[in-house]
């Protein structure tokens, strides 16, 4: 399917929407893709701000989990005072 095929089959499933709020959801999505091409959203990020960043999506997804019984007993003495 050539580029132009493909724009209007998007423009006629586009003018089959009814709904205010899809219609809506998929302007934002049109003029955030149409004003963003070789944006990159960590560009207006200091150097400090990218490093904290960065430590962030490095630390280990299970660095805050607590085993169940650390939890009962946590929990334990939170709920007999």
């Amino acid at each position: 399917m050539s580029i132009s095929e493909r724009r209007n089959h998007i423009i006629e499933q586009i003018n089959a929407i009814q709904d205010e709020e899809t219609l809506s959801i998929l302007e934002e999505a049109v003029v955030f893709y149409s004003t963003t091409n070789n944006i990159d959203i960590t560009d207006g990020l200091t150097e400090k701000e990218f490093g904290e960043l960065k430590a962030i999506v490095e630390e280990p997804s299970d660095k805050d989990i607590i085993s169940e019984q650390e939890f009962q007993k946590m929990f334990s003495k939170w709920h007999t005072k």
